[in-house]
């Protein structure tokens, strides 16, 4: 190892785009089969299909309006909006 390094033509790397999160989770045995299945069938790793699987949850999940208004639209299907 040097004693010194140049550093003075170093450049400062900004934020990544894409760039993931190291995160430790729990999962239940049975819920961790299962994702090893699915992820099998399609031809990838666990981990890319557990985002993958999230991404597509969080993409269609409704604001708390419209999940409102489709509430009261069962609850009184007669009233006006």
């Amino acid at each position: 190892m040097r004693k010194e390094y140049d550093f003075s033509k170093a450049k400062r790397v900004g934020a990544r785009k894409g760039l993931k999160v190291l995160k430790t989770i729990r999962l239940d045995p049975e819920v961790l089969f299962w994702l090893e299945e699915e992820a099998e069938k399609e031809g990838v790793g666990y981990q890319t299909y557990l985002n993958s699987f999230l991404k597509k949850a969080m993409n269609q999940e409704k604001s708390f309006e419209e999940r409102l208004r489709k509430l009261e639209q069962t609850v009184f299907p007669n009233k006006k909006t």
